[in-house]
């Protein structure tokens, strides 16, 4: 016979106390990202910002002034002779003059510790190609791709025939083809 079943309460009290630590331990665990290689919020804040600057350098670029005719990321596509270059030295396409949008991606990105690499994808005849201008090498897992397109007209591959050899017509009206500008940014 029981005279006192106190004892027996506690040790109840005990084990749904040690079952529900065990609970919120296992939740938490589950919850907290453990591993060195999870995204953190601070690092996906530094992509975030990697986006909006190349986005927003490509917006700059894709801007025509009031006073000239194209703007300087058209220019750049209709310099193009299809080499790529590598590293983020200043162009000299064919010994001509400086390319001044290489130079303004050194600047505005290269001199803060950030690679990109530029390539320009285009339509064919038999789907799409690319071809890489700018190489900077192969980017690390947290690149961040941001494209602007950029309409070529007949009268703007008259500029250089080089690269109407590369890039096709693609319509027997003024339209000539699209170029979409991907550029891969990462930090070094």
């Amino acid at each position: 016979m029981i005279l006192n079943d106190r004892a027996q309460l506690y040790t109840m009290e005990g084990v749904a106390s040690a079952m529900l630590m065990i609970v919120v331990v296992i939740f938490v665990l589950k919850a907290a990202p453990l591993t060195p290689n999870s995204a953190s919020a601070a690092h996906m804040h530094i992509e975030k910002e990697l986006e909006i600057r190349g986005q927003d350098l490509l917006t700059v670029l894709d801007y025509t002034p009031p006073d000239t005719e194209y703007s300087q990321l058209k220019q750049a596509i209709m310099g193009w002779t299809g080499s790529q270059f590598d590293g983020q030295a200043a162009i000299r396409p064919l010994g001509g003059p400086t390319n001044v949008t290489a130079g303004i991606f050194r600047e505005v990105l290269g001199d803060i510790g950030i690679a990109y690499n530029i390539e320009f994808f285009y339509n064919t005849p038999t789907g799409y190609e690319s071809r890489a201008m700018l190489w900077n090498g192969r980017p690390s897992d947290n690149a961040v791709i941001v494209s602007r397109k950029i309409v070529l007209h007949d009268e703007d591959m008259s500029a250089n025939l080089a690269l109407s050899e590369i890039i096709p017509d693609m319509s027997s009206t003024e339209f000539y083809n699209i170029v979409v500008v991907r550029m891969t940014l990462w930090r070094m």
